[in-house]
């Protein structure tokens, strides 16, 4: 096991997840386990790396996915004018 502990700004700049998501997975008992030293808040190494390689991956990229259309901000109408 590794003794080395990260932060949880370490945490969020290593998985792109922001501090607030973080912290609420935090309150809501979801995303990598956690330790508390007083108050704060640190991630061991090992399972920092155990959640990450648990997280779902998909695709091989081998599929094009076509973008989505624009929205439009308006609806568009059709007004039949008599002459």
């Amino acid at each position: 096991m590794s003794a080395r502990f990260f932060t949880e700004s370490e945490v969020a700049e290593r998985t792109r997840i922001s501090l607030g998501t973080l912290r609420r997975w935090r309150l809501e008992n979801k995303g990598p386990r956690y330790f508390k030293f007083g108050s704060l808040v640190r991630y061991s190494e090992d399972d920092l790396a155990a959640w990450e390689n648990s997280q779902p991956v998909g695709g091989d990229g081998s599929q094009r996915i076509a973008p989505m259309p624009a929205k439009r901000s308006v609806p568009v109408h059709k007004v039949s004018v008599r002459r």
